[in-house]
């Protein structure tokens, strides 16, 4: 049975599948189809190896065609993202860009978290590789931005609880209240207005990940696709390293969601077919 609403999801419970956590090579994996390995530049991306990868991995909740239409979509509270718009919130590229094939890479190996998009770090190196070839051959966007600008962390300064202090400042500063709420519970006064609701900030794990550094990266990209704008042009480097100190310091145990359950499920289905 669901939760009741606005209840805490259950404690994370291990699926089947080994974690990334004790899954060898799996960070490894990811390092690779960063860079997309040395020997494979300059070679055409294989297609069609990427489309087998998608349609035997990725179309059952993405849909054949990627527009987030597959047959298990419907599991979901959240929907699968459609790839044929080539938006997508986590990156680490500027407001508006497309991700980098590093950004997609460590989506597809390390899985969104408190999602349905969990880990597929079954794939090889070389499947990782077509399936983000794949994928970006279903929107223009990609073609259209060839280098994406990728954002710059400033240095952190220490995180001392001065700077954990000034982190609440800086929340106040950024008006994050309005959309999240004086204690980061994403009740702002606007969220009920909102097309998207926005994030509890306090659940843990965050979807782009909750270390200071990952909250940095957030605040200055944006979500793309959501009311989340960037704050490169509101915060100074120092205030958004306080803000993501404050903010890291709220974070509660992990907690799974129903979506991430959902994902398992499917996965464990898909499996069996």
């Amino acid at each position: 049975m669901p939760p009741a609403p606005g209840a805490r999801g259950r404690p994370v419970r291990r699926p089947r599948v080994a974690p990334l956590s004790v899954r060898p090579g799996a960070l490894a994996l990811v390092a690779a189809a960063l860079g997309l390995a040395a020997g494979a530049a300059g070679q055409p991306p294989d297609l069609a190896t990427g489309e087998r990868v998608f349609r035997d991995n990725c179309a059952v909740c993405h849909g054949a065609a990627g527009d987030g239409r597959g047959m298990a979509a419907h599991h979901f509270k959240s929907p699968p993202r459609d790839l044929t718009k080539g938006r997508f919130k986590f990156r680490s590229t500027a407001s508006g860009q497309v991700p980098t094939d590093a950004d997609l890479a460590r989506t597809i190996v390390l899985g969104i978290p408190s999602t349905g998009m969990v880990p597929q770090n079954h794939l090889s190196e070389a499947e990782v590789q077509a399936v983000i070839a794949f994928v970006k051959s279903l929107s223009p966007r990609f073609a259209a931005t060839l280098s994406p600008k990728v954002v710059t962390i400033p240095p952190p300064p220490a995180a001392t609880s001065e700077a954990v202090a000034r982190g609440a400042a800086a929340y106040v500063k950024g008006e994050c209240a309005e959309c999240h709420g004086k204690d980061a519970r994403g009740d702002g006064p606007s969220a009920k207005d909102l097309s998207v609701k926005p994030s509890d900030l306090t659940r843990r794990p965050l979807k782009s990940g909750a270390a200071a550094r990952d909250i940095v990266r957030t605040l200055l990209t944006g979500l793309d696709g959501t009311p989340m704008p960037s704050y490169d042009q509101v915060l100074e480097g120092d205030e958004l390293w306080a803000l993501a100190y404050w903010l890291a310091a709220r974070g509660g145990p992990p907690e799974s969601t129903d979506d991430e359950r959902a994902g398992w499920h499917v996965v464990k289905m898909h499996q069996r077919r």
